[in-house]
């Protein structure tokens, strides 16, 4: 018997606990530090280790339930997760890290399909900073990056000890996680986006990204440092990907998106 994927991921979280994290010894995937992950999970992606993952602070939160909400509760369609993902160390909600670029905070809202919030789940989000680079990676955000590895699931691992643009935030009451960061740049190939990853019960229960919208996209690339001469150009979002929705609020650039998950 075929099952769906959602009746697949219903009988691989029955009974786990929300709060529960891998219960794995601590390992790393690379040079750099790292929290540890168990093993690769649905679809071969990584489950880190996230027993040590702080809550998102609902005290100094920039969003509101009602940001949120557009997506009708529809569930995202899982996606691989790149290259570049990391199990990297969370800093907290200020993950950009004295990067340079237009400061953004994004808040991902964690739902089941009743559009109920799934609170003390687990958000991993990572970008590029504005050039296109990726924390941890010395590839060059202007020459090709090893796609063909990342359809296969096998992780390019860090060569480099830097860790920027990367979280992981446990959800709050409202299933919100949110962070500060930089408006990410592109690299070869890619329209700008950003990654994420929703962790519920210490199972990997989505993994994709989202892009940005292509006005804000040219408001903010005319500006530096992500207007450098480079030898490539960006390209455009389309429909494959959800959309992150922008708002400005207290003048700061707020980015919100609902991650729809079989619960």
């Amino acid at each position: 018997m075929k099952l769906s994927r959602r009746k697949l991921l219903k009988l691989t979280t029955a009974g786990l606990s929300v709060t529960s994290g891998c219960a794995a010894a601590q390992k790393t995937d690379g040079v750099g530090p790292n929290r540890g992950y168990e093993r690769k999970s649905w679809r071969g992606k990584l489950t880190c280790d996230n027993s040590d993952v702080p809550a998102s602070n609902i005290v100094d939160r920039l969003s509101v339930p009602g940001d949120f909400g557009n997506s009708n509760c529809q569930m995202i369609e899982d996606s691989h997760e790149g290259p570049y993902f990391t199990c990297a160390p969370p800093p907290g909600k200020n993950i950009s890290s004295g990067q340079s670029g237009q400061a953004l905070t994004i808040a991902l809202r964690l739902v089941d399909e009743n559009c109920q919030p799934i609170p003390n789940g687990t958000v991993d989000v990572w970008a590029c900073n504005a050039e296109g680079y990726y924390s941890g990676y010395s590839s060059d955000p202007n020459k090709s990056p090893p796609l063909l590895r990342a359809m296969t699931f096998k992780h390019i691992k860090p060569d480099l000890e830097a860790r920027f643009c990367r979280g992981a935030l446990r959800t709050d009451i409202d299933g919100i996680a949110e962070f500060n960061t930089i408006y990410p740049g592109f690299y070869y190939g890619q329209p700008v986006h950003v990654h994420f990853k929703a962790h519920v019960g210490g199972k990997n229960l989505l993994t994709s990204q989202a892009h940005f919208p292509e006005d804000w996209n040219e408001r903010i690339m005319a500006t530096s440092p992500y207007n450098k001469s480079r030898p490539i150009k960006r390209t455009f979002g389309g429909g494959q990907f959800s959309e992150m929705q922008i708002v400005e609020r207290d003048n700061q650039l707020l980015g919100v998106l609902d991650l729809v998950v079989a619960n």
